[in-house]
């Protein structure tokens, strides 16, 4: 009776040991998950049949940068440091408008000029495309609890960041809806992207 114990306890033992080891490694496997920032290429927004790609060529690195959608910079380059200064400017959004894409560029244009106390790494060129761009839309108001939201301006840009050198130092994704024009959801936008610059 004896070795009979011994043997389940010494069973018992084992089998706690490997219960406590499963159950940190399912405790760690979350808390690793967390501490990863959100893909974009694993996100239900690229992978919608809507999704519309514009001056980005790989979408790979871009992660959720929180105050700015989707992002990636060189960790090695920081960009606070630069000024910006606009490059080429396109419209791929379902919205075919001269007046709406000079308002875009006349927007970010006088956003960059406002920070010429920086810049004392150089400059950067800014590539944009708006690959989403709407009206304000006063029907949308019925939309229940997003509808205020959701019946403002709305645009959706890619800025892509390039050194001296043409090197690619970063991507953003961003979106905004703002008042009833779209030059105020492109402040928006601009604002939001500028800011994360400045942090960083």
């Amino acid at each position: 009776m004896t070795s009979f114990c011994t043997i389940n306890y010494g069973r018992l033992k084992a089998a706690s040991g490997s219960i406590i080891i499963f159950m940190a490694i399912l405790l760690f496997i979350p808390a690793a998950a967390l501490c990863s920032p959100k893909k974009l290429v694993n996100d239900s927004e690229y992978s919608d049949k809507d999704f519309r790609k514009c001056i980005i060529k790989d979408y790979a690195d871009m992660v959720d940068g929180d105050d700015i959608r989707w992002v990636w910079t060189d960790p090695n380059v920081k960009l606070a440091a630069y000024r910006i200064k606009e490059g080429k400017v396109e419209n791929k959004s379902e919205m075919r408008s001269r007046s709406m894409l000079e308002t875009v560029k006349t927007v970010f244009k006088d956003t960059f000029a406002d920070m010429e106390g920086k810049g004392e790494k150089g400059t950067l060129t800014a590539d944009i495309c708006i690959y989403e761009a709407e009206n304000f839309s006063g029907g949308k108001a019925w939309i229940p609890f997003v509808g205020a939201h959701e019946m403002q301006a709305g645009l959706g840009v890619e800025m892509v960041l390039r050194d001296a050198k043409n090197r690619v130092v970063g991507k953003f994704r961003h979106s905004a809806r703002e008042g009833a024009q779209i030059e105020n959801a492109a402040q928006e936008v601009v604002g939001d992207l500028m800011k994360y610059i400045g942090d960083h």
